[in-house]
Order: C-alpha cells, then sequence, then structure tokens
C-alpha cells in the first residue's frame, strides 16, 4: 500500500512536467511531421494532402545539400578544433598554480554572450572598410593581407567557423575541467613511479579518466555545430551565394520567406532524423573508445 501511495505521489509531481513537454515537444513534434505530407502557405485553413511531393523536392533541393555540407563542416570543426582547444585550455588551467580563477572566467567569458551579440561583434570585427581586423593589418604594415572575411566565399565559410569556435570553447573547458578534477590523483603518482610523463601520462591516465566527459562535449558540439543558425544569420544570412548557409537558416527561410510550410517541415523531419543518426554514431564510438581506453589502463596497472 504504501509502494502505491508512494508511486502515486512521484507521478502527481511528475505530471505537470510531463504535460509541459507533451503539449510543447510531443505535440509539435507529430504536427511537423503531419506538415511534411500536406502543403500550406501559413495562412489559409485549407492544407491539401499532397504525399510525398514535398520530399521528393527536398531530394531534388541542391541548396538545402550544400547546407547540410556546411552543417556537416561546422560540427567537425566543432568536433575537433573547438574540443581540442577547449581541452588544451582546461589542462592548462588545472595546472596553474596562480590565475587558475582568472583564466576559469575569461575562458569562459564567451559563451556568456548571446548568439546575436556575436554575431554584431563579429560583424564589426571582420568588416572590410572599419573592422578591427583589417584595421590592425594595415596598422602594423601588412595592408596586402586586408581582406573582405565575410564577402568572400573562399574566407566567409572559414571565418564563421572560427566564429563558432570561439563562441563555443568555453561550454566544453568547464566540463572538461570538472572532468580532469574529477580523476584520482593517486592514478598520476602511480603513473609516475612506473615511469610515466606528459604525453604518456594523458595517453594511459587523463584521456581514460575523461572518457565519459569527452563523449558528452563531443555529441553536445557536434549537435550545436550541426544546428548552428543565429551566428550564420547576422554574420553573413548564408551568404555570399549560399557558401555559409545551413540547414536551419535554409529551413527558416523556406518557412517565413517563401511561406512552403509542408516542404520546410519535410527538411526539418530529414535533418533531424540526420542529427538523431549522427548523434546516436557518435556516443557508440565514444563509449567504444571510452571501453578500450580502460581496458588499456587495466592492463597496464
Amino acid at each position: 500500500m504504501r509502494r502505491r501511495s508512494r508511486v502515486l505521489a512521484a507521478w502527481l509531481f511528475l505530471a505537470p512536467a510531463l504535460a509541459m513537454i507533451a503539449l510543447f515537444t510531443v505535440v509539435p513534434f507529430v504536427q511537423g511531421i503531419l506538415l511534411s505530407f500536406q502543403s500550406w502557405d501559413g495562412v489559409s485553413l485549407d492544407t491539401p494532402f499532397v504525399g510525398l511531393d514535398n520530399y521528393r523536392y527536398v531530394l531534388h533541393d541542391t541548396q538545402f545539400w550544400g547546407s547540410m555540407k556546411n552543417a556537416v563542416l561546422y560540427g567537425v570543426v566543432g568536433l575537433v578544433v573547438a574540443n581540442a582547444v577547449s581541452m588544451v585550455m582546461a589542462l592548462a588551467v588545472h595546472r596553474a598554480r596562480r590565475g587558475s580563477a582568472f583564466f576559469r572566467t575569461v575562458f569562459y567569458l564567451p559563451g556568456v554572450f548571446s548568439t546575436v551579440v556575436v554575431g554584431v561583434m563579429f560583424s564589426w570585427f571582420l568588416d572590410p572598410n572599419i573592422g578591427v581586423v583589417n584595421q590592425t593589418l594595415k596598422a602594423v604594415g601588412l595592408d596586402g593581407l586586408q581582406h573582405n572575411w565575410l564577402g568572400d566565399p573562399k574566407t566567409a565559410v572559414i571565418a564563421v567557423a572560427a566564429v563558432f569556435v570561439w563562441y563555443h570553447w568555453g561550454f566544453g573547458f568547464i566540463l572538461f575541467l570538472a572532468g580532469r578534477q574529477d580523476v584520482p590523483k593517486e592514478l598520476y603518482e602511480a603513473s609516475s613511479l612506473d615511469g610515466a610523463r606528459g604525453l604518456a601520462q594523458f595517453r594511459y591516465v587523463t584521456w581514460p579518466g575523461m572518457s565519459h566527459v569527452t563523449g558528452i562535449v563531443s555529441v553536445l558540439t557536434l549537435l550545436s555545430g550541426l544546428q548552428i543558425f543565429g551566428t550564420v544569420q547576422v554574420l553573413t544570412n548564408g551568404g555570399p551565394a549560399g557558401h555559409t548557409e545551413v540547414p536551419t537558416l535554409h529551413i527558416y527561410q523556406q518557412a517565413f520567406q517563401y511561406t512552403e510550410y509542408g516542404r520546410a517541415a519535410a527538411m526539418s523531419v530529414i535533418f533531424g532524423l540526420c542529427l538523431i543518426a549522427l548523434a546516436c554514431l557518435q556516443l557508440w564510438a565514444s563509449r567504444r573508445l571510452g571501453g578500450s581506453t580502460d581496458s588499456r589502463t587495466e592492463k597496464g596497472r
């Protein structure tokens, strides 16, 4: 009887949260899937069923698949570059004897700003006429390196990726720092007695000890890179000529600029399935990597 009353009380406490999730997550998700099989302009009450026409359009939309390539690029840059920078900073701050609190604040600071603030700030920094970057190059006599960083297709993607790394490294830095502090000191003392130093300690002690944190940060950073929106919209709005466009921006334009809500819903379904598949693959790879490093560590002991 007591167990039933406890279970009932638990469900009563969970009911408001479950209702909110159902209302604002599950219902829109189902409606989005249904809308992907319909045609709607966002105003009329008529939503005719069009079958797979929206999906056929998406499969032949070269602009959408080009934006998917850009999203993969940003995701890989976030996964490799942003995580590597975050981990290096976390390890350096952990070893610092002085000023660690200051560096924690400075390294995490970019993540405090909103995407709009970051976009406007770097739009000014990279402006070809009055931007800080070009003005600094001119001041030091490197006029030949001045460039229209966001207007040239060759540099626009790199510039957006660099801004993404700067904006997201604080999140990974905090988690990596917490993960490094959770690695027992005894493991480092034991490895030192065995003659392990530097890279050997990182490979056999630090990396296995932080494998679970690394997996979580990798998945979240990868998904952030794939779902990038605000930074691209403010910096380039997908330009020049669509070279920096990403799926989220393309879906937004299809729905709110061209009023093709059915096509936008079909793109969202395809993009969402790709995100789920990549997240599952990344989690599987992280667990395999974490398991193999843990087994090597146990064998080494």
